[in-house]
């Protein structure tokens, strides 16, 4: 058994600076339950990030101690202070035990295990299921194979389609190696069934709760897009949006700018950068860009599962223009709570619709608030967790 964790656990990745705070200790009494994933959560640069935080924080609501193994090594202030908060055990961070010798003194112990991505999960299944008796939820995050599928079958990448059907090939073994399968949408849930899964497939989506606050369009302006320059789904999207969907909105809504929100390279800075379209990068703090904003804009064009961006941006009221991929997942209905459209030529005309429509905003905006409330908020996101554990 110490040879397969030798041989299966990656060496930590040195972090450059101390945590701020110490770590403290969960495995002495309680329930345990360990989660592992890529990275430590860091709700400010992430959608995930803030699903597996809120998973987090309802687990520690439930009652179970908690460990946290990041598969990066890697330990960043923001994730140290949220997990210190929560009272979870660290693993694998710079001046923990790897996980192989944590095993070793509190595997016996560990009742539940949230194993995330398939990449993280393929190396740490073998282990844990020679040292621990827990029940194993795989935690897709989203079906990765299926968003490189589709940027696949985008840009025409044979490379790409290999790697897809790789990953596609992964995730279904570890969907029958493991106790039970996590999914953030009811589509990815049928989509896995009509595939002839067998095993027990969940759905936990992301996790938002409504900020109460009286919305009117007059106090707004501008466009929003958010999302990470290093998600590739995200580059896709402001590419489209900044040369084919700008130049339509230019000439229908004069004068509207366009925002994008989230960390991207300076050369790209530089590069989307216009007198109309203001490239913020990464920002301390998000409210202040959905409050103000008159639209938000999700031009997705591949990926999967469901995307945070909207549920953000719903969740303060604010109203999406989407495509049919970003609307996947999300219980949107065109012309109800969103507006979904699918070429530039439409999704241009959308946005200058809404734009200069009262009456449609605040309908959309009130519309908005309620899909979060039936589908997204933390008392689903709690039942659906509480059921999915092992049962005390």
């Amino acid at each position: 058994m110490q040879a397969i964790g030798r041989r299966m656990q990656p060496h930590p990745v040195a972090s450059t600076k101390p945590a701020p705070v110490p770590p403290r200790s969960a495995s002495g009494s309680g329930r345990l339950l360990l989660f592992i994933d890529l990275a430590t959560p860091t709700p400010s640069r992430d959608s995930g990030s803030v699903r597996a935080h809120r998973i987090l924080q309802l687990a520690h609501e439930l009652g179970w101690s908690l460990a946290f193994m990041p598969d990066n090594g890697q330990l960043p202030d923001e994730s140290a202070r949220l997990l210190h908060a929560l009272d979870i055990e660290l693993v694998g961070t710079p001046g923990q035990p790897r996980l192989d010798r944590w095993l070793q003194h509190h595997g016996h112990r560990v009742e539940a295990v949230f194993l995330c991505r398939h990449q993280v999960a393929r190396r740490h299944l073998q282990l844990l299921r020679a040292f621990t008796p827990a029940r194993i939820i795989f935690d897709t995050v989203d079906l990765h194979h299926v968003r490189l599928e589709r940027a696949a079958q985008l840009h025409e990448d044979a490379t790409l389609l290999k790697q897809a059907r790789q990953a596609r090939a992964e995730e279904f073994q570890l969907i029958a190696e493991t106790d039970a399968t996590v999914v953030v949408s009811h589509a990815e849930r049928e989509y896995l069934q009509q595939a002839g899964v067998a095993q027990p497939v969940v759905v936990l989506s992301n996790i938002h709760d409504v900020v109460v606050a009286e919305r009117h369009i007059e106090n707004t302006a501008g466009l929003l897009f958010v999302g990470g320059y290093q998600h590739h789904p995200n580059r896709e999207a402001i590419a489209w949006l900044v040369q084919d969907i700008m130049p339509l909105l230019r000439k229908s809504v004069p004068g509207a700018v366009l925002h994008l929100v989230g960390e991207m390279p300076q050369a790209d800075v530089a590069r989307l950068a216009a007198p109309d379209i203001i490239v913020h990068g990464h920002v301390p703090a998000i409210e202040p860009f959905l409050r103000d904003s008159r639209i938000n804009l999700a031009p997705l064009r591949s990926g999967a599962g469901v995307k945070g961006k909207i549920n953000q941006a719903m969740s303060h009221g604010l109203p999406v223009v989407a495509t049919s991929i970003a609307a996947e997942g999300m219980f949107l209905r065109h012309g109800e709570n969103a507006l979904i459209a699918d070429s530039a030529e439409a999704f241009a005309a959308e946005v200058a619709r809404l734009h200069d429509d009262p009456a449609l905003w605040q309908q959309l905006s009130l519309n908005g608030y309620r899909n979060i409330e039936e589908h997204f908020s933390s008392n689903l996101a709690r039942r659906t967790l509480a059921a999915l554990l092992p049962p005390d």
